[in-house]
């Protein structure tokens, strides 16, 4: 078992941190880090950081693909007796019983060293400005100098700029405390927040968990304070609804009662007036009819006066008028 374990410790150590095999014509940068011949090509000739042409996959350090790959012959010569070593057939077969089963999903972070089948990946490293899958995290975590790069979530390009000083290029490591802003290194030393109160994301991190709870059980009863005084408003609102339909529906039988008793009155005094007109009607009537009855007497009188004013004889017009 210890020997199985010394194989994969040297197996580990023999693997290239792009396509995660055994070297293929082992190859190394200025910067001393290894890595297959065809892989690096592959990566020089489409990944670099947005600071320079090309860079090392591992520690970001400039690289010129047309000088900077050297063969590395000792290197070469290990991992072909590490191949040939029987020990390692035993152990590659038990490796791919291990093997873990990927399941891809859409719109995902894909992996920037995994050069055939990128994988989903699992963390982006922000000091080398690329995504790693699991496999490629695993071998990445485990480099000494790389132990101390910041990784986060997965994100795209554009988030990975964004976390990048739009000033200077640099990491946005620390808080300007004064202008509540997240700012790079250089900002505080020779950009606009210098002596300002500057503290490190972290801290500003650790500060704003702190007051979180507190500003979340504030939001809540804010919140819960808001639903009561909603209640209360629909309460209110359903309590004058039925108040105004009671005065409505109280006014309404109010004015149904006036409006019968003015029928009523108006009936009466129509009645009443009509039994004046009448009596007034039947007044005159009598008089007229009296006058007429008068007026008939007095035709009488004229036409015997006429006759009378016609008679010759004295003494007969006396007696008459003595009549």
């Amino acid at each position: 078992m210890s020997e199985l374990r010394a194989v994969a410790s040297l197996e580990e150590e023999l693997t290239c941190p792009i396509c995660l095999g055994i070297y293929r014509d082992p190859v190394s940068l200025s910067c001393s880090h290894s890595f297959c011949k065809e892989c690096i090509q592959e990566v020089l000739r489409h990944w670099h950081s947005p600071e320079g042409p090309a860079s090392c996959p591992l520690c970001c350090a400039q690289a010129d693909p047309a000088t900077a790959l050297q063969p590395n012959v000792q290197l070469r010569s290990i991992m072909q007796k590490f191949l040939d070593a029987p020990t390692h057939q035993e152990h590659e077969v038990q490796s791919e019983e291990k093997g873990e089963s990927s399941s891809w999903q859409d719109e995902v972070i894909l992996c920037d060293f995994c050069l055939q089948e990128p994988q989903p990946a699992k963390k982006t490293c922000l000091t080398c400005e690329a995504s790693l899958c699991q496999a490629h995290l695993r071998k990445h975590s485990t480099k000494s100098p790389l132990k101390d790069h910041v990784l986060v979530e997965p994100c795209d390009p554009q988030a990975l700029a964004e976390r990048r000083c739009p000033q200077h290029g640099k990491l946005l490591e620390c808080y300007c405390k004064r202008d509540s802003v997240c700012i790079c290194v250089l900002c505080c030393v020779a950009g606009s927040h210098k002596n300002h109160k500057i503290i490190t994301l972290e801290e500003a991190f650790g500060q704003v968990q702190r007051d979180f709870s507190e500003r979340l059980t504030t939001v809540e009863t804010q919140e819960a304070a808001l639903d009561q005084s909603i209640a209360n408003l629909l309460k209110e609102e359903e309590g004058v609804k039925t108040k105004e339909s009671l005065r409505r529906n109280q006014l309404e039988s109010l004015f149904k009662e006036m409006h019968l008793q003015l029928d009523n009155q108006k009936a009466k005094v129509l009645e009443a007036l009509s039994h004046n007109e009448e009596q007034q009607i039947f007044q005159i009537q009598m008089q007229i009819q009296n006058h007429r009855e008068e007026k008939d007497a007095a035709s009488r009188d004229i036409e015997e006066l006429k006759a009378l004013g016609d008679q010759k004889d004295p003494l007969l017009f006396i007696k008459f008028m003595n009549i």
